[in-house]
């Protein structure tokens, strides 16, 4: 009886550094991902780009604020899900 309870003592101590490992990774995924949005946000915000040659492109601040942001709104919601 013994060795099955030192069995079973084990087993829940690996199971509880394996969910420590994903919750840890899971965490920092999504500070990765929001530094990421915010990086993208302010060079869209912050750098005055030169003008498209092209009229049917979209202006390149406003396309990486709006990169920036579905990148941060992912990065919340993986946040969101891990709780």
């Amino acid at each position: 009886m013994l060795m099955a309870d030192l069995v079973i003592l084990a087993m829940l101590g690996k199971q509880r550094q394996e969910t420590h490992n994903i919750e840890w990774k899971i965490s920092l995924r999504w500070k990765v991902l929001q530094v990421l949005g915010a990086i993208l946000i302010a060079l869209g915000l912050c750098i005055d780009w030169s003008p498209q040659p092209d009229v049917n492109l979209p202006d390149t601040a406003s396309f990486l604020v709006i990169v920036g942001v579905l990148v941060m709104a992912t990065g919340f919601l993986l946040a969101l899900r891990r709780k």
